[in-house]
Parts: C-alpha cells; structure tokens; sequence
C-alpha cells in the first residue's frame, strides 16, 4: 500500500498501526498540504457486504461528530474494493505508551484525562454514538497535550452488533463490559465501564484483571469484583476511589447512567484541589447513598487517601514562617526519601525465557526479583510455539532496578493469510494483489487453448486457503494454444481453407496457380499436412484457377 494514491488525492507514506480489522499509515493529502492518518480495512473484513454498509454508514456518523477531544474524521471512502477513511494526525504518545512510561499517574493527572475522555464519551453518545472498545490504546495525546478519542467509526458495527475478528478481542478483553464478555449488546454504559477501567489502570499502572487467555479475562469481568484501587495505592482520594468502583459495577443499575453523570463527579473530583473560599462544589454522590464532600472532609489519616483538598489558610501573624520551616523540612524528608529509594534499589539483568512456557516465564521473573506484568500481550510470531514467550519489555538481558514489571509478549503463532481468488487475473494484477499481502509468488507458463494468453488459470494453493506472511503461491499463467498438427487442406474450397486457419489461430497467405479440374480449390499448402504450427503462425494455400 505504500505509495499508493487513494481517491487521486490522499498518498499513503507509511503503515504506524495495525489491529485486528485495519492498517493505519501516515499519508498526506496533496489537495489541502497536511498530514492525516489513514485507516484501511483488512481484506477479509471487505468479503462481507453487510459488514460493510455498516461500517460506511456508522463512518458516516462518526463523521459528523466534531468536538475537541475527539480524533476527526475527514473523509470515508472505497477505492478497488479498498475501503479507508481519512482522519486527524495526532503525533504524540497514546495513554498506553504514557502509563507505561510513567508507571502510574497521580490522581489529579489521571482526572484531568479522564474528564476529558468523558467529555468526548458524552458529545458522541448524545449523538447517538457508541465507541464500544474504549482503552488507553485509542486514547491518543496531541502535541500540544490535548487528549483525542480515537476510532470511532471502526470499533463500532451498528445495531447492536459487536465486532470481532477471530482472536482479535485479546487486544481489548482487558477493557471489555461484562455484558460484551457476555456477547450482549454493548450500550453507552458500556463505554463508561471501559473508561472505569482505564481509569484504575491509570492510577495504580495495572489493569484490574488478568488471565492465562481471553476467556479467563473475560470471565474475571462477568464474575469478579476489582481490587479496590485504593489498596494498591495508599494516597488515592477515597472519592476518586469510589468514582471508578461506580463505573465498573457489574449490574449497570449500579453504573453511572451516562457520561455526563460521570464527568460532573469528576469535574468536582477536580475542582477539589482549590481552598474552599474559592470555588463552588457540592459532595459527590456515591453507589451506597452517602454524600463525600471532597473539600470539607477531614483529611488526618492515611486512610482517608484524599489528597486534594487543601486546608484554608491559617491567619495567624506567626503561622507563615512556621508553615515554610514546616514544609522546606518535609520537601527535605520527601526528597531524601525518593533520593534513596533510587540509589539503594539493587538492580538486576532481566533473564532470558524466550520460548519459555507463560508459567514458566513468570516464575523466572519473580525469582529474578522482577514483577511479571498481570496484563499480557499476545502478537504473532512465525516460529515461537502457541503460547510461548516472544519476548518482553523492557527486553532480555537489560539491567534494570529490582522490583521493575516486565511485560510479556505470548506467541498466537503464525498470522494466517487467506490466499486470495487470482483466477483470470493477469501475472501484474496477482503480483501487487500478493504483494500487499505480503505472499511470495512463483510463475509456471503453459499452453492452455481454452484461456487466453497471459492469464491465470491455476493457483496453488487455491483460494480461501490459510498460510502465513511471506510464504509462496504458484500461479499457472496460459500461453495460449500449444503446438498443434496441420490437417491436409488439399481439396479444401479456397474459402473452407481460409475458415480452417482462421478458426486454429494461423494467418493464411492465398496464391493462385493454373491448373486443369481444381479451379477454387486448394492444390498446395505450405507447411505440408502433418507438420507443427503454432498460432500465429502464416500458412500458405495455393489455390488452382
């Protein structure tokens, strides 16, 4: 696809992505000088028509939806069966890349993105738009730090239908809703569930469950309840603890009812960093009926976890200077403790468990003194057996400090390719046909007189065959009719010979002799009866007069 031109006006510069149903590249669009992003649909995605009227028409509508935290989409189209659709450029990390970067984000960072997905969630669901695959991955940050909702328009089917392509669903079952574990339909409540999720994992840096497969993962959302947040990370506020509870409640009674519930209790949530003479705020209400007032409860234990509000200030003549001593002697405390935490902590080599069992890896980790991260990842690979370690991050062999989560990479085996249907296609129309998929072809010519030259009548393997990237399809390309024997025109009417040569592909060249008793008719032929021709080739007749 690189290189290519779609609709003579976007050109596709290099592929950034690729999920279970399309590719995204980097392209530009040579009419308005900008760089876009472009997403195309998979081949096997394109087989089914009604898969794709509901992509375009649920495209269409994504389309439409224009709002600050949301990745715009410029343009859906379909080219040679190509389907793609043009949207906004977003350079910078997505939220994946940043918590893995960071470990963990503090609890007014993690609200601040949060309200902004919300935001983006209530604009599109009001619009009668749901996402339904709502993760860190499809959270994108401009370069100027805006946070943008991505995929809207692809992770969507339409009426009611939830999209899944074979195993894909391992790159999402993280952030699924119980009712989408359950093949259910998928609503606004469902997005809201998802961005729950996200949200725990943004403030403790893992998400709630994990599994040995998909299915485990997919259960644990039907059937468990969470961690509380709040028991992996001692400092989070109690109220943001019990906003991301309410989100993930299994019964969607429960649930928060739409996004503009939610985005308010995390607007105050927010807010609540501000003395209480400066702002407006009223509690949050919680799933249990109470009411936690974010600035005026106490905050004197470490149980409590509320580190946003801020005490009004003291008026005292004397308090300032004792309120500096005081906090330059805790800015010491703390500095000297995060000081030390980085200079004591021993540092150990990751080991190698390449081709190592999932079991097998994770107790190698933890006897190395590392913490295997409880969230896989699942890629394919050509040669590491299903269910083996492909590799990790940070990789093999890196020295890193003790107590670093490492995450791990499972084999799903080798990616199959479905071949495609080359019959009647041309030697060109196969090889960039292939290409794209990334398949290897060979050519055998022969001689076919029931297809014409230069087209393919053969192929193996044959269609709707499954191989992996980069092996190799054989296509038998015609050339035509072979060598054939010349019958004895001898007698043959100048006009029957004439027919019989045109009709085997051979050019015939009359001459005229005298003759007595075979007037119009064929005296001599050259090649005589009996020899090979091939078509094409001349064949002279000569005709008494």
């Amino acid at each position: 696809m690189v290189g290519k031109i779609l609709a003579e006006r976007y050109e596709i510069i290099e592929k950034i992505a690729e999920g279970g149903m399309a590719r995204v590249y980097c392209g530009r669009d040579l009419l308005l000088k900008r760089t876009v992003a472009i997403k195309v649909l998979k081949d096997q995605m394109t087989g089914d028509a009604a898969f794709i009227r509901r992509f375009e028409r649920e495209a269409q509508s994504a389309a439409a939806l224009s709002h600050p935290n949301i990745v715009n989409i410029y343009d859906v189209g379909e080219e040679e069966g190509t389907y793609f659709m043009v949207m906004e450029y977003a350079e910078g990390l997505n939220l994946k890349q940043y918590i893995r970067e960071k470990g963990r984000l503090p609890a007014i960072e993690a609200v601040f993105i949060a309200r902004q997905i919300a935001e983006a969630l209530d604009r599109a669901h009001k619009a009668g738009v749901v996402h339904r695959d709502i993760k860190p991955q499809n959270i994108l940050f401009s370069s100027d730090g805006k946070v943008k909702v991505t995929d809207f328009g692809i992770a969507i089917a339409g009426e009611g239908v939830t999209v899944t392509v074979g195993d894909e669903i391992i790159g999402t079952v993280q952030y699924i809703s119980p009712e989408q574990a359950k093949g259910e339909l998928a609503d606004k409540q469902s997005d809201l569930y998802s961005l729950g999720i996200v949200l725990y994992e943004m403030v403790t840096g893992k998400v709630p469950f994990g599994g040995e497969s998909p299915v485990a993962v997919a259960m644990k959302h039907i059937q468990d309840q969470i961690v509380p947040p709040g028991v992996l990370t001692e400092d989070l506020p109690l109220a943001l603890e019990q906003i991301i509870i309410k989100a993930v409640e299994k019964d969607k009674a429960n649930r928060y009812e739409s996004a503009a519930e939610l985005l308010e209790d995390l607007k105050h949530a927010g807010e609540s960093q501000l003395p209480v003479n400066e702002k407006q705020h009223k509690p949050i209400s919680l799933k249990n009926g109470e009411e936690v007032d974010l600035i005026k409860r106490p905050v004197t234990t470490a149980a409590n976890r509320n580190n946003f509000s801020v005490p009004p200030k003291i008026r005292r003549n004397w308090a300032k200077p004792l309120l500096t001593i005081l906090l330059l002697l805790l800015i010491i405390a703390v500095g000297g403790y995060v000081l030390s935490s980085f200079i004591l902590v021993p540092e150990v080599v990751v080991p190698t468990i390449r081709d190592l069992t999932q079991g097998d890896a994770v107790q190698i980790l933890k006897e190395a003194g590392l913490v295997p991260n409880e969230e896989i990842y699942y890629i394919y690979d050509e040669t590491i057996l299903v269910g083996n370690v492909v590799k990790t991050e940070p990789p093999e062999g890196r020295v890193v400090r003790k107590n670093r989560m490492v995450d791990l990479y499972i084999s799903k085996g080798p990616e199959f390719i479905v071949t495609p249907d080359l019959f009647g296609r041309t030697e060109m129309e196969a090889r960039v046909i292939l290409r794209d998929l990334e398949l290897n072809m060979s050519v055998v010519r022969d001689y076919n007189e029931e297809i014409a030259e230069g087209v393919i009548y053969r192929q193996v393997p044959s269609e709707s065959f499954r191989i992996s990237r980069g092996e190799e399809v054989v296509v038998y390309i015609s050339q035509g009719r072979g060598p054939f024997t010349l019958a004895d025109l001898t007698g043959y009417s100048e006009a029957g010979a004439i027919e019989y040569l045109e009709e085997n592909d051979l050019r015939p060249r009359v001459r005229y002799k005298f003759t007595i008793g075979s007037t119009g008719h064929v005296v001599e032929q050259l090649p005589e009866p009996g020899s090979e021709v091939i078509p094409g080739q001349f064949v002279d007749i000569i005709v008494g007069e």
